[in-house]
Parts: C-alpha cells; sequence; structure tokens
C-alpha cells in the first residue's frame, strides 16, 4: 500500500461490469482463443481519504436512480421569412417615383410612407368616382320623383322601368369607383368627405382631393426586407416596389431524415441555434411536417415558427433544430456533477469498502435537467455526486505516484 499525506491508494479486485441497458454481465472467457481479462478489469485502484478531508471537501454521494430518457435529434436548416407576415407592395397605378421614405432594413409601423408617386392614372379615378357620385345621386333623384308619378299614374310603367334601370346602373358603377379607391387606401372616413364637399359644392377641397400625389404605405408593422425603386423612375402597375416583413416570428425549414419522422410531432417543441451566436437558444414550435419525401436526398421539410429575440436570426442563415422525444425505457440517472474524466476516460467515483474507487462509464446523454444517463453503474452503487473533482485531482496524483514506485518493490 502507498500512503501520501494522509491519503492511501491501493489495489483491490473489482466486480465484473454490468450494462444497466441491457442487463447482462460482460464476461471473458478463458479458453484458448478467447480474450482474457486484463489487470485492469479485475483490480481497481482504491483511494483512502480521511474523514476530516471528506467534510472538507463536501463529498456527498447518492445511489443512481432510473429516470425517464429523452432521445434527442439535430436537423439542419435555413431561416426563412415568416410567410404570414410577409407582404409583397405592388404599385396599384402607375406613376413617377417622387419621393422615398423608407430602406432596406428599417423598422417600419402600419401606415408608415414607404414612398411618393406623381399619378396621372390617380387623378383620372377620382375624376371618375366623384362623376360616378354625382350621377348616382341624379338618378336616385329621377328614380324616386317617376316612383311618385307612377302612383297617381302620371306616366307609363315602361317610363319607371327605364329610370330605375338608369339608377341602378349609376349606382353600380359608383360603388365600383368606390372600391377602387378602396384598394388604394381611401378609407371610407375620407371618401365620406369628399362625398359632402361634392354635395356642399367646396371647391377648394375639392381640388386638395384631386391631387395627383400618392402615398405608399405599409400594410402591416415590420422590416423592410426589399425596396426596387429609385427617385425619377416610372413604376407601372402592379410591379413589386417593397417587401415588409415581421421578423420578429421566423420559419426554419429543416431537413428531416425518414428515420428522424418518429420525432417529429406538430405543434411540438424545438430549440434552433447558430453557430453565429454560441450558447444563445432560440425557442420554437413545429408547424408543419411537409407530406413528400424528397427523392433524391430522401428527406422531409419541417415548418418550425422560432421566436426571433433581439432580432438576432436573419433570413438565410443556416442554423440547426433541437427536437426531443420521451423514451419509455427508463436508463440509470446521478447528477451530471458525479461524472469526471480520468486518463480521458469517463467515470465516476463510487464507495467500494469505505473507499472511493473511480468506475469507467459510457454516458449515454444529460438532459436539461442536469442529470447524466450511464451505462455502467448499478442501483446498489453509491456514487459521488459533490466533491468529485478533488478526489480525481487526488487519484490521479496518487495512480502516478503508484505507478512511478511499482519497479522499487519498497512502500513509503
Amino acid at each position: 500500500m502507498l500512503i501520501l499525506s494522509g491519503f492511501s491508494i491501493h489495489c483491490g479486485k473489482s466486480e465484473p461490469e454490468h450494462s444497466h441497458a441491457g442487463g447482462d454481465t460482460h464476461s471473458h472467457d478463458n479458453e484458448e482463443g478467447k480474450e482474457q481479462p486484463t489487470a485492469g478489469e479485475n483490480q481497481r485502484q482504491h483511494l483512502h481519504v480521511e474523514p476530516g478531508i471528506i467534510k472538507q471537501w463536501g463529498i456527498k454521494y447518492t445511489s443512481p436512480e432510473p429516470r425517464d430518457y429523452v432521445e434527442k435529434i439535430v436537423l439542419t436548416g435555413v431561416v426563412k421569412e415568416n410567410k404570414t407576415s410577409t407582404f409583397i407592395i405592388n404599385a396599384l397605378v402607375c406613376g413617377i417615383v417622387t419621393g422615398i421614405k423608407k430602406d432596406i432594413g428599417d423598422t417600419v409601423k402600419k401606415g408608415d410612407i414607404l414612398c411618393m408617386l406623381n399619378s396621372s392614372q390617380l387623378l383620372e379615378l377620382k375624376t371618375k368616382y366623384i362623376k360616378a357620385f354625382q350621377e348616382y345621386r341624379l338618378t336616385k333623384e329621377n328614380y324616386r320623383r317617376t316612383e311618385k308619378l307612377f302612383k297617381i299614374k302620371a306616366i307609363e310603367k315602361k317610363e319607371l322601368i327605364s329610370r330605375e334601370s338608369a339608377y341602378k346602373t349609376a349606382m353600380a358603377d359608383y360603388f365600383s369607383h368606390e372600391a377602387e379607391l378602396g384598394t388604394l387606401g381611401f378609407d371610407k372616413q375620407r371618401l365620406q368627405q369628399i362625398k359632402e364637399a361634392v354635395q356642399q359644392d367646396e371647391a377648394e377641397k375639392i381640388r386638395a382631393f384631386l391631387s395627383t400625389y400618392y402615398s405608399i404605405r405599409s400594410p402591416a408593422p415590420g422590416k423592410v426586407m426589399m425596396r426596387d425603386l429609385s427617385l425619377g423612375q416610372r413604376v407601372e402597375n402592379n410591379t413589386t416596389i417593397f417587401e415588409i416583413s415581421d421578423t420578429r416570428k421566423l420559419w426554419v425549414i429543416l431537413d428531416a431524415m425518414e428515420k428522424d419522422l418518429r420525432y417529429i410531432e406538430k405543434k411540438k417543441q424545438a430549440t434552433i441555434v447558430s453557430d453565429v451566436y454560441p450558447g444563445e437558444n432560440f425557442p420554437g414550435k413545429v408547424l408543419t411536417l411537409m407530406e413528400k419525401i424528397d427523392p433524391e436526398l430522401r428527406t422531409v421539410k419541417v415548418r418550425v415558427e422560432v421566436e426571433n429575440r433581439g432580432g438576432l436570426l436573419k433570413p438565410g442563415m443556416y442554423v440547426r433544430g433541437k427536437l426531443e422525444k420521451k423514451i419509455k425505457k427508463k436508463y440509470l440517472a446521478v447528477p451530471a456533477s458525479a461524472l469526471v474524466k480520468v486518463s480521458g476516460v469517463d467515470g465516476v467515483f463510487v464507495i467500494e469498502e469505505g473507499e472511493f474507487a473511480f468506475k469507467p462509464v459510457q454516458v449515454i446523454e444529460t438532459d436539461s435537467a442536469g442529470f447524466a444517463f450511464l451505462k455502467g453503474v448499478q442501483p446498489e452503487d453509491m456514487v459521488v455526486t459533490e466533491g468529485a473533482f478533488y478526489l480525481k485531482a487526488e487519484y490521479e496524483i496518487q495512480s502516478g505516484s503508484a505507478d512511478s514506485h511499482a519497479g522499487h518493490g519498497h512502500e513509503h
């Protein structure tokens, strides 16, 4: 036995290792031609620590407990704009660009002016609207008058029908022009004001309404993702000039292999990570699992809606998506603080006959609750969960010392 500074380390027989997951005992046959047990498999170095030092190091221990194991998959993908909050803005009238108020990357609110046009086509639409409104008023009055005359048999029925037809045609024309201006952003209140001005013959208000200048406004809050126009440029009807998208929630399109489909469910939580932002997790939710499998890549597209915290994620950015699935089978687990690595080997310290021994393990996974799922430990093991770092340091020191003195045949 080697004794150093109140610690001691010696070799003793270790029990055969068992795999918790499979429940099988791993053994080696001694028959000729079969693998023989190594010294490391039959001998385990034990570390003796005085009670006072155990208390000083705050060493605590517990038995492994069976816990639900959650399998995880990681899928690669690309950030995309959220199509449910993305607006393509077209020029609904032709005109000359006289002002540009917003550029790519600018944040906009609903109703903010994006650009200004000088449009003779708009002037024509406004003029037609006023004429249609006047025609509607006139034919309506004529029809009402004709109804009264018909009741007293002052006119024939065919005259009544003619006036009624003219009135309803004018009404349809008037409503059509009003709807057309509505699509250009003229709300009911503004149109009501101009109708009142026409009825009251308010020339200044009518002149102001008949301006050729037109403001194109943002239909929703978001950011300007695209702008395709310049000052002085003539834009035609249905020319795409802006794209506005609310980037607070984005889409991530992930590629899942066929074998991964069992992990993916609609509304399931997902975590998006990017190498650009180490340590940052972006919470997401599975929206859609596409129905078709790519015949060449054998992958399925998975659409995830992600919270773009701080606006860090950008459309086109490569990311990874992490999804979890609880497996019914339980595995033995200990707090992750119990894990140490000795000479590159993962393991834990267990108590054997009142002393500490390093026990190699296979780490299956570490979950978000801070538990490590292991193969290589048994339910009856007493595993050190706090203070394992001190044991590791002393164990490595004494193991090295023991090895260096092994050939001298004497003890200190």
